[in-house]
């Protein structure tokens, strides 16, 4: 059987990775605050099937956490949920350098209903309030926003924000520096509207390739790959586009170039844990619903100051396309990275440069428009998962007039609240306006050469190893001197 939403959420259930909650719920601040009190309490995903006002919808129920714990990325991949995270961030990597191209398929569930024109109704559908200051409903929280290249017909599927703004308007975060913002460029230039596709509910390989600045495959070969099978797509009702066939919902629209046809969207409280600033921008008009009989639709909650989905994707995601960048570029030595809060890269250091050859490459890629702004490069001695061994790193490895890089890249996030409101108007300016950061915490090799009273070390020998015969006397005697005995977890 073909994998979908509905697979997926069997699946968390044999794995009792999933509750039902059919008790009354509102969807306007009440789902929120259970989902939020579920990420705090390290809950699993949930199904919510008892909606207010949704009660006799077409779609009556939301699923969230899909992808909110760690070990379901494991299973995602087929792996077992207690795989390690570094071997499912090597499979990542590998799955990312072997794509598998779609199929194209004449029908699917996705078709056994359609609504259109007059009969279109977003409200249908049960999109919640997901914070207090929230402009209005945001349908777009998860899910695979699809357009395809005018000029080659590349596809591209993205995670994008978008807000009920009518029955049948949705207004959404468009910038000329992400995937559809260069599709949406050319069709402004052409003075025509750009089709749209927005896809909800199916395989989790959708939403987690969504949220990822992709290289050298789009989102419909990432996801063939992570499955091992091929995307089953099938054409829309109203545009050429192609979504996939078991697909959940399927909302099809247009974005008008036309500028004065832009509505309020925002504020949101987005992934950084700010309110994104309301501001005039594109719509989808809608014209057509395509759904499956009782649809589930797809949700998440963001920004809220704990691990959410959108952080686990990153989390997970991030370092498979960081190393594979850095590995498409020749640089050896990259052992691992942490993606947040800052980019943290281990290496076994082989040249003097490395690290700034590392941040030029990140710098130079997709990942500049959202991530990357501050990188740290350490050595491979550092645990780059333990804070104190970081600012350790800091303190013995940096001279902060040679080790400390500021790249005037002149672009960056649009939601970077460190920088003034004005640097973030991307409709303005194509992307966000700043500058990057280089922490180079490797030693320097001009200063630091290999020394033969060290043991061939470039610093001296670290003295918190043991005297050991003395240690293992020390243990013995330790009741003898007066000290209470070992706990068994302590010995």
């Amino acid at each position: 059987m073909s994998r979908d939403l509905r697979t997926w959420i069997a699946k968390l259930e044999a794995e009792g990775e999933l509750k039902r909650i059919k008790a009354p719920v509102n969807w306007d601040g009440e789902i929120a605050e259970i989902q939020r009190k579920a990420l705090e309490d390290g809950g699993p995903a949930l199904i919510f099937e008892n909606i207010k006002d949704h009660e006799n919808t077409w779609c009556r129920k939301l699923f969230v956490g899909g992808l909110i714990k760690s070990k379901y990325f494991a299973l995602m991949l087929g792996l077992p949920k207690d795989t390690p995270r570094p071997d499912v961030i090597q499979l990542l990597r590998k799955r990312f350098k072997e794509p598998i191209e779609p199929k194209r398929v004449a029908t699917g569930p996705i078709k056994e209903n359609i609504v259109k024109g007059k009969d279109v109704d977003l409200y249908q559908i049960p999109a919640p309030k997901w914070h207090p200051l929230d402009g209005g409903r945001y349908i777009n929280s998860w899910l695979g926003v699809v357009t395809r290249d005018p000029d080659d017909g590349t596809y591209n599927a993205g995670q994008y924000r978008g807000m009920i703004v009518s029955k049948d308007k949705i207004s959404v975060y468009l910038i000329p520096a992400q995937g559809w913002g260069a599709h949406f460029s050319k069709y402004q230039r052409m003075k025509k509207p750009m089709p749209v596709a927005l896809v909800f509910g199916w395989d989790p390989s959708l939403g987690f390739t969504a949220a990822l600045p992709l290289s050298n495959i789009n989102e419909y070969q990432a996801m063939g790959s992570i499955m091992q099978e091929p995307v089953p797509l099938i054409k829309c009702e109203t545009n050429e586009l192609e979504v996939p066939a078991s697909a959940e919902i399927v909302v099809e629209g247009t974005i008008s170039p036309d500028p004065n046809t832009f509505e309020m969207e925002g504020p949101f409280g987005e992934a950084n844990g700010l309110y994104s600033r309301p501001e005039k921008r594109p719509v989808i008009k809608v014209d057509c619903i395509t759904y499956r009989n009782d649809p589930i639709f797809r949700g998440s909650l963001a920004g809220v100051g704990m691990v959410t989905e959108d952080m686990q994707c990153f989390f997970m995601g991030q370092p498979a396309i960081m190393m594979n960048t850095m590995e498409l570029q020749g640089i050896p030595g990259v052992l691992d990275i942490v993606p947040m809060p800052i980019v943290v890269v281990k290496i076994r250091k082989m040249y003097q440069g490395q690290p700034r050859q590392i941040a030029a490459a990140l710098w130079g890629s997709k990942l500049a428009v959202n991530m990357a702004k501050i990188v740290m490069v350490v050595e491979e001695e550092v645990d780059i998962n333990n804070p104190r061994a970081l600012f350790g790193a800091m303190l013995s490895r940096i001279d902060p007039e040679k080790s400390i890089v500021v790249y005037p890249l002149n672009m960056g996030s649009s939601g970077d609240p460190a920088r003034a409101l004005e640097d973030g108007v991307d409709l303005k300016y194509g992307s966000g306006i700043g500058s990057k950061l280089l922490i180079d915490a490797t030693l320097d090799w001009t200063t630091h050469p290999v020394r033969e009273e060290w043991g061939g070390r470039r610093l001296p020998p670290s003295p918190t190893h043991h005297f050991t015969e003395a240690a293992e006397l020390v243990k013995k005697r330790w009741q003898e001197y007066g000290f209470p005995e070992v706990s068994p977890s302590k010995k």
